[in-house]
């Protein structure tokens, strides 16, 4: 490569690395982590609290936990079913949550009756996408507990919410 080429390449590395302090000196104004601003928003959806763990593991260390509907960051990493979490406000400042407590829209609390509308039979499930636990029957009742777009939880475990009208709606 000729030197010219190397100077411009060398010259737009300083660049690059100039806007990346600077966007993070905003960040940091603004009061946002350069860790946050990276994560990916999601909110816990369980019925009463979920562990953060030190693992990827149900063996992981409970290090911590998390109540339903708090938002939480997650950086994208994966493992065993398991998403990573980053900015906790533990002393550990990551850790783990199991993928089926995890929803990405913020859950709404409504204790309220539902009827099942499916065709056949729904499954009830253990978490988000888990295992069924139960099966209920079309146009069977079930106790609502907290709705979020796409699962909820209810007295029968978690079930997908397009097969439950709300009475009263």
């Amino acid at each position: 490569m000729s030197r010219k080429i190397l100077k411009l390449i060398a010259e737009l590395i300083i660049i690059i690395a100039v806007i990346m302090i600077i966007s993070a000196i905003i960040l940091m104004i603004e009061g946002v982590s350069v860790a946050e601003a990276e994560a990916e928003e999601g909110y816990v959806l369980c019925s009463d609290y979920v562990n953060i763990r030190s693992a990827p593991s149900k063996k992981g260390e409970p290090i911590g936990r998390f109540e339903i509907g708090e938002r939480i960051w997650l950086d994208g990493k994966q493992k065993n079913g398991f998403l990573h979490c980053v900015n906790l406000s533990l002393e550990n400042t990551e850790g783990w949550i199991h993928k089926g407590y995890v929803v990405w829209d913020e859950p709404i609390r409504v204790n309220q009756k539902a009827t099942v509308t499916s065709k056949g039979r729904l499954a009830a499930r253990k978490y988000v996408g888990g295992k069924r636990t139960r099966w209920l029957k079309p146009m069977a009742s079930v106790k609502v507990y907290y709705w979020s777009d796409e699962w909820c939880v209810t007295n029968c475990g978690y079930v997908q919410t397009k097969y439950l009208e709300l009475e009263g709606e």
